[in-house]
């Protein structure tokens, strides 16, 4: 089985602190081909504060093996104490629908030296997180960073589908379809139908009763319109 596997190591040169960001993609049950690895790929950028001195760090890592292993190298973080810094990490693929789709991760840098670090993930088909600046911001769902994120398979469609079949039938697609699948529309249907079909039915096997129906609709007509004395 493929984990998801987050480790972050803090380097300290020149004031600057570095992290190091390895994952693993978990396909679970299906296995991990070279057609998939091409297609897949993780996508890291900055965002919220930013130091003067320091550019938006983008960057992009790719799967490395079979095992589903990538990994994102010598990310800086904003330097100063109790500075945060804010990455989201986000799935893209060819062939799977990956969830979470996006990670946000946090690291604070403390008094002591330690760097604390914390991670939420986004709801699902929600691309953007939101503001701390805002009055009254979501709350964001926690998920555990230490020891691993996990990237795994949407269960409902796991595969992305680029093709859609065309012409499949005017009994699976279309306004007849459309009439044969709805109950409410057979019954219309079925009724105009019977209006239609009834009395050609009694023309056709009935001559007697249609003549007395139509000598009764006659005299029906004439006694609508005759003047009394």
């Amino acid at each position: 089985m493929l984990q998801t596997v987050f480790l972050w190591s803090a380097l300290l040169v020149n004031s600057i602190v570095a992290i190091s960001i390895k994952g693993q993609l978990d396909v679970t049950p299906y296995n991990m081909s070279n057609v998939r690895i091409s297609n897949t790929r993780f996508r890291l950028q900055q965002i919220g504060e930013i130091d003067d001195d320091k550019h938006l760090i983008k960057s992009i890592a790719y799967i490395q093996d079979i095992n589903g292993t990538f990994e994102f190298n010598n990310i800086e973080l904003n330097k100063g104490i109790n500075k945060t810094t804010q990455f989201v990490i986000s799935p893209i693929s060819k062939d799977f629908n990956l969830k979470p789709n996006r990670v946000l991760i946090e690291f604070l840098e403390h008094e002591n030296g330690t760097i604390e670090s914390k991670g939420f993930k986004n709801y699902f088909g929600r691309e953007y997180f939101p503001s701390k600046d805002i009055l009254f911001p979501e709350h964001l769902q926690s998920i555990a960073i230490e020891p691993m994120i996990k990237f795994t398979l949407v269960h409902k469609q796991p595969f992305r589908q680029y093709l859609q079949e065309r012409n499949v039938g005017i009994l699976s697609s279309g306004p007849i379809a459309s009439i044969l699948q709805s109950r409410w529309k057979m019954s219309l249907l079925a009724i105009a139908l019977a209006v239609i079909i009834f009395p050609i039915y009694i023309e056709n096997f009935d001559p007697e009763t249609v003549k007395l129906m139509k000598e009764q609709k006659q005299r029906q007509k004439r006694e609508k319109y005759q003047i009394p004395n």
